[in-house]
């Protein structure tokens, strides 16, 4: 079976980059239309149903960043799938390439046009019950002083319908799924909801009474993320 392309035998390939987290299934180097028809299909679903939607991130290739195990940052046109934690990278001759997960740090990647940017990070130090969680790679939503809003992402299918019982009135989409968590100073990843109590209880009771003054006099919802990292930035200056 062929391997998942080493990101150093990448990088002299493509003048491209490496990136990071952990997986030790490989697969073969292979086109992206192919890849897109693939798992476009889903998992397990019937051929009659279409499923709308994509398992990446951005459909289209969308420059990026990454940052390896074995070296520092590098340009490159990326996709991510979500679905299976892929993350592709375009060679100059428009053949796309599998990156070894294990080799990735972190990634950076997004669409202009659409004003939307991603980084998606390891985090191994972590404190946490669930090693596989210093594993993971997490979608940073706030990350500028010593706490962080990290969001885990996955996209799966999911069907609908009127009449299940019914041949073809049946359908499936791509859905995102997500789980938070607060990083502590003390570095470690506690689960949240995105509610005041939640993030409140997740911070500790030292801080609670300023951290609620701040949330009425700048009037947050916690049940949004840019309330939730501006209240944590205010956190991080206490």
């Amino acid at each position: 079976m062929k391997r998942a392309l080493p990101l150093l035998a990448f990088a002299a390939l493509a003048c491209t980059a490496v990136s990071a987290q952990t997986r030790t299934s490989m697969t073969a180097a292979t086109d992206a239309d192919y890849i897109n028809t693939e798992l476009s299909k889903g998992k397990g679903l019937s051929t009659r149903s279409s499923t709308a939607g994509s398992p990446f991130l951005f459909h289209n290739w969308t420059s990026g960043q990454l940052v390896s195990t074995v070296s520092g940052p590098r340009r490159a046109l990326l996709k991510y799938d979500l679905a299976q934690n892929r993350l592709l990278v375009r060679k100059p001759n428009g053949d796309s390439v599998e990156v070894m997960m294990a080799q990735v740090k972190e990634f950076t990647l997004g669409d202009s046009a659409r004003g939307e940017r991603y980084t998606f990070r390891l985090y191994p130090d972590v404190k946490t019950e669930k090693p596989t969680l210093r594993s993971t790679l997490w979608d940073v939503r706030y990350d500028a002083g010593s706490t962080a809003l990290l969001r885990q992402r996955t996209r799966t299918v999911y069907s609908y319908g009127n009449s299940p019982s019914l041949a073809g009135s049946t359908g499936s989409a791509w859905r995102d799924t997500y789980a938070y968590y607060i990083k502590r100073t003390d570095n470690t990843l506690v689960p949240v909801r995105l509610n005041t109590r939640s993030v409140l209880e997740a911070l500790g009771k030292a801080q609670a009474p300023a951290l609620q003054a701040y949330i009425n006099q700048q009037r947050l919802k916690l049940d949004d993320e840019a309330d939730v990292a501006k209240l944590l930035a205010y956190f991080d200056t206490l």
